[in-house]
């Protein structure tokens, strides 16, 4: 048939088709490759050229030679043949036709409109690469349209099983079944257009379900027609399984995908978020945002519009299991830009993580993890998978997260979390270390000559893991010592000291709560303590007599000359022994005469009172004993056998007996 007879509809009609195809498939791999689905004129990598260059070549190229028509001039009816012979074009004519289509692109498409003048009915690219164009099939019915000639002849088996397989059912089902898997992972991993998202899946949905139906039906019923024709059994058996495994994969979309997803797609259809979203407060002194819930569609608004209504913000607290990665990606930008700290008041996982670790100075508090793990899809499919987790490789890499943290997120499942130990936050610099001490650093005021408000002193404390569990075993601690340590501030501003009397103004609020561990604790308790009163005893030592004898007095300036790690023992020891169940008794009973004699045969008569200035403010008096007769204490108590002379003395020592 003289390709007179086709005109620029069909041809229009296949290029629309084909550059659907191509740019479905040309959006996906770049957003595997660069995690952009769209490239600029100017984008010279060679990724992009080989995408959006090189791969429509070799498509036109393959068809051409094969079928004499690529998918779109197949579902038109025409197909490109040899000039001269009628037959399919050589792979040297498709490719120089492919680059005839640039000559009749950029003179305004004028050598696609030539085909309306030209005698033959051929374009510019035709009459460079010696082709021509023809139907491959008849004219449709009058009334019935190509596209719908096409529909109804695959559907009734009339196209070759080649055409019917691999054109109808792999090339055009394919991608669509594609493109509705990648608006899923769409939805799982960003928050950008939700709504609109949503209401394209629950139509996209049917109409998925739609073609793989008709494909699978109409390349069955050629699979008849092509054994009908004496085709190979083996070849028709191959096309008659993948088409099994095509129904089955309509009941897998209808039971895992249209039916079970439902619910949701129709929540965000009309605007509602089904993960939820998260909560936001202000403290009553302006200056803390709580951050509580999943993070959900619109929350990086809801974010921004806040911190601009509350200018005072300093502190960012979140407890979050994580939610839309484009939303907490857009926190970070808001954020950063206001430059406020972070802190981890419960576990923060998944995309909460990015909240976390935007901030300037990022605390985590005690208990409370950072949780991290691949990303999903929210497909069945691993390369969306992949394509999701190379996106979030290059978000924590943005955040500066390293590399080893990146490798373990990447490897831990979806449905699982994996949280780092603190100590490798800190070796990292991801979170600001715990204070080893009970000293913490004391928070700074908005201006110079300022002094911070008191919840600054309080979040300060609350930052130490010891403070925190002793204020839960005695409620109410935390307050009473940051009142008197900014108080101490205040009072010794422009002094060296200050920052050393304002640790001491704290501590002296812990000292009560320390003396009732010591008497009414455990005995587990207590000899723990001995442990650290002996590490601290020969530290004090070495500094010195008089040194030490004020130590021994109670006074707490000496305690902090005393090495780190000795006060670390301590504050160990009382993080520990904050845990411990308080005894059911107020206090423990007075030495008894005869339990003073008991102490004196077994420890020596100095033991009894040894330490019982410990933990005063030193003004009672000089210390009971000498610093040399309390190492001898310390080492009978530990020589001693007897178990409950030895239980007796160790808290006898304590008790203030002269």
């Amino acid at each position: 048939m003289s390709n007179q007879s086709v005109g620029l509809a069909p041809r229009a009609l296949a290029m629309v088709i084909d550059g659907a195809l191509m740019l479905a498939a040309s959006t996906l791999l770049m957003w595997a490759v660069y995690g952009d689905p769209v490239s600029k004129w100017t984008d010279l990598r060679p990724g992009t050229l080989a995408i959006n260059w090189l791969l429509p070549l070799i498509v036109c190229v393959v068809f051409w030679s094969w079928q004499g028509a690529t998918p779109g001039k197949l579902v038109a009816g025409i197909k490109v043949v040899d000039a001269r012979s009628g037959k399919h074009p050589s792979p040297q004519q498709a490719a120089l036709r492919w680059a005839g289509y640039l000559v009749s692109a950029i003179p305004l498409f004028a050598g696609f409109l030539w085909a309306r003048v030209d005698a033959e009915g051929r374009t510019w690219h035709d009459r460079l690469s010696r082709t021509a164009v023809e139907r491959s099939r008849e004219a449709p019915a009058d009334g019935e349209g190509l596209l719908i000639g096409y529909i109804a002849s695959h559907w009734r088996g009339e196209q070759s099983l080649a055409q019917s397989f691999w054109i109808n059912h792999v090339l055009l089902t394919w991608p669509v079944a594609a493109g509705v898997q990648g608006l899923v992972a769409w939805l799982a991993t960003k928050s950008e257009g939700l709504q609109g998202v949503a209401i394209a899946l629950l139509i996209a949905w049917p109409l998925l379900i739609v073609i793989e139906v008709w494909s699978a039906v109409g390349t069955w019923r050629s699979v008849r027609g092509y054994v009908d024709a004496g085709g190979s059994y083996l070849i028709s058996g191959l096309a008659r399984l993948s088409l099994l495994g095509s129904f089955l994969q309509i009941a897998f979309s209808l039971a895992l995908g249209v039916f079970s997803e439902f619910p949701e797609l129709w929540k965000l259809a009309r605007g509602i978020d089904p993960i939820g979203n998260v909560r936001l407060s202000v403290s009553a002194d302006g200056r803390t945002m709580q951050f509580n819930g999943p993070i959900g569609a619109g929350d990086a608004h809801r974010l921004g519009t806040l911190l601009a209504a509350s200018p005072a913000v300093r502190l960012l607290e979140v407890a979050s299991p994580g939610g839309r990665v484009t939303e907490a990606e857009r926190m970070v930008e808001l954020i950063r830009q206001r430059g406020v700290g972070t802190r981890a008041i419960g576990n923060c996982e998944s995309a909460c993580t990015l909240v976390f670790l935007a901030g300037n100075k990022r605390q985590l508090m005690p208990g409370a993890q950072l949780g991290f793990h691949r990303a999903s899809s929210g497909t069945f499919n691993p390369a969306f998978d992949e394509i999701a987790n190379q996106e979030l490789a290059r978000t924590y890499r943005r955040m500066e997260l390293p590399e080893d943290f990146i490798e373990k997120t990447l490897s831990t499942p979806s449905r699982r979390m994996w949280y780092p130990a603190a100590e490798d936050l800190v070796r990292h610099s991801l979170i600001l270390p715990p204070p080893r001490t009970l000293d913490v650093a004391l928070p700074e005021g908005d201006k110079p000559g300022q002094y911070a408000p008191l919840v600054d002193y309080v979040n300060a404390l609350r930052a130490s893991d010891a403070w925190f569990r002793l204020d839960q075993r005695f409620p109410g601690l935390i307050d009473d010592a940051a009142g008197r340590m900014r108080n101490a501030h205040m009072a010794l501003a422009g002094s060296e000291h200050a920052v050393a009397g304002a640790q001491i103004a704290a501590q002296a609020a812990l000292a009560p709560n320390v003396r009732e561990m010591l008497l009414n604790g455990s005995r587990d308790l207590r000899r723990r303590y001995l442990q650290v009163l002996r590490a601290q005893l020969t530290a004090a030592q070495a500094l010195g007599a008089d040194t030490c004898q004020s130590w021994l007095s109670g006074s707490p300036v000496p305690r902090r000359l005393l090495p780190e790690e000795a006060m670390a023992l301590e504050a160990r020891w009382l993080t520990e022994s904050a845990a411990e169940t308080a005894p059911l008794r107020a206090r423990a009973p007075q030495a008894t005469a005869l339990e003073l004699e008991v102490v004196a045969r077994t420890v020596g008569t100095a033991a009894a009172g040894a330490f019982s200035k410990l933990w005063t403010d030193g003004d009672a008096g000089p210390a009971p004993i000498s610093c040399e007769r309390a190492s001898l204490v310390l080492n009978q108590l530990q020589r001693s056998t007897a178990v409950a002379p030895r239980e007796l003395a160790e808290r006898v020592v304590f008790q203030n007996v002269r």
